[in-house]
């Protein structure tokens, strides 16, 4: 520390100042008071919020990344409303549509939402209405996920009830395309034998003898015969939703009455029994209100390959 020099009058000289401990005090107690001046002063200016405290500026940071978190999760929340509202649109317009019902109504997807007052817990806070706002979002997307979900349920149900209908509709040829020909169709007709007149119910279908029959449709085999009369070797299946075949003139039958069989099963082989000419399947679709044209039903427009596989992938599942 350098040293300071004052004059002195008496000895008309510069002589070096030296401090007592009186002075020394009184020149600490000028800095004491000035530190208590500006320390005081700091504390009525944070107390009353002129300035903010370490802490308040903490909180402020804290704040504010609170609220670029808020602003990212409100833009999450727009992309899934937005995906939601699409899901809906293509539930309401294609999903439901195709499984047969009806589209489901903005109140039916907001029902039961709304009544009381069931934020009034989160009143009183700095932040209400914020946390109000977002409590509110996610009830509602909530609520509109619960109601996507049990109509995906009920689409699901109605699908596989669909499914099984249309399953066992005897939809498919009961013989393998260009493995016949349509010797005599559906309606009135010359009677090959009896040489009169009368109503044809099925279509003939000329194949060669041992050609395999298959079965148009889900069902239950009601009912098997072994004649000479008539039909001659004949099955029955009833496949529900009320719709029933007849497969006639078999040389041949591999199922019994009261088989569960599926679509393609193996039912016979074409044969000439009962009331025949030659080897042909008889065949027949029958309605709680009749008979009708089995031609309606068949599928014609696939390969014998494509025939083959489908019976495959029946038979399969």
């Amino acid at each position: 520390m350098s040293e300071k020099y004052i004059f002195d009058t008496e000895k008309l000289t510069y002589v070096v100042e030296k401090h007592s401990f009186k002075h020394f005090v009184k020149h600490c107690r000028n800095y004491i008071i000035i530190a208590i001046a500006i320390g005081v002063s700091a504390w009525l200016l944070t107390y009353f919020n002129i300035i903010p405290s370490l802490q308040t500026l903490k909180l402020q940071k804290q704040g504010e990344r609170y609220i670029a978190n808020i602003q990212q999760l409100d833009s999450k929340f727009s992309e899934i409303e937005t995906f939601l509202s699409d899901v809906q649109n293509h539930d309401d317009n294609c999903y439901r549509v195709i499984s047969q019902l009806s589209p489901l109504s903005a109140d039916k997807r907001m029902a039961s939402f709304g009544g009381t007052n069931k934020y009034e817990y989160l009143e009183g806070y700095f932040n209400s209405d914020l946390l109000i706002n977002y409590n509110r979002k996610v009830d509602i997307l909530t609520k509109k996920l619960n109601m996507q979900n049990q109509s995906y349920t009920a689409v699901l149900h109605s699908v596989r009830r669909n499914c099984d209908s249309l399953l066992c509709v005897p939809a498919i040829s009961p013989l393998q395309p260009h493995s016949y020909h349509i010797s005599s169709t559906f309606g009135f007709r010359i009677h090959p034998i009896k040489n009169t007149k009368m109503s044809h119910d099925g279509v003939d279908m000329a194949a060669r003898e041992g050609s395999p029959i298959y079965a148009t449709g889900n069902g239950i085999v009601v009912s098997t015969a072994k004649t000479n009369q008539g039909y001659g070797y004949q099955v029955v299946v009833d496949h529900g939703y009320g719709y029933k075949t007849r497969y006639a003139h078999l040389s041949k039958i591999t199922v019994h009455s009261g088989d569960t069989i599926s679509r393609g099963t193996l039912i016979g082989k074409v044969g000439n029994t009962g009331l025949s000419t030659g080897p042909h399947l008889h065949y027949e679709v029958i309605t709680a209100s009749g008979k009708i044209n089995p031609e309606k039903f068949m599928v014609r427009d696939i390969s014998t390959a494509e025939y083959k596989e489908m019976i495959e992938n029946f038979k399969s599942e």
